[in-house]
């Protein structure tokens, strides 16, 4: 992940172990570096949960990361990915989900 807000770079990685989600982040993010230790193993049943529930945002939030941070939403993926809850395919044909803002 490359944010072009904060001049950051994340890669997420997901392995899937039996019922539980492996997750390995690398950062140049320090506070991101720290909410990956809080995340390491994810099972596939949290990540299912709505966002008010599910420990990929509580985390986050615990770690202070800012609302901005697209991290979290790229640990959701990358894990929904990996548990099937979302295609593979869909996403490599889709590579890439931006936010575009407008001015109106």
């Amino acid at each position: 992940m490359i944010n072009s807000i904060c001049d950051h770079s994340t890669k997420i990685t997901a392995s899937l172990n039996g019922r539980v989600i492996d997750v390995t982040i690398e950062s140049s993010c320090g506070k991101i570096m720290e909410y990956a230790l809080l995340i390491k193993k994810l099972a596939i049943k949290e990540i299912a949960r709505d966002i008010i529930n599910n420990p990929i945002y509580i985390k986050a939030s615990e770690s202070r990361l800012e609302p901005n941070c697209l991290v979290p939403c790229g640990v959701a993926f990358c894990t929904w990915a990996e548990a099937g809850l979302v295609s593979k395919n869909l996403l490599s044909r889709m590579p890439a989900q931006c936010i575009v803002f407008k001015k109106e």
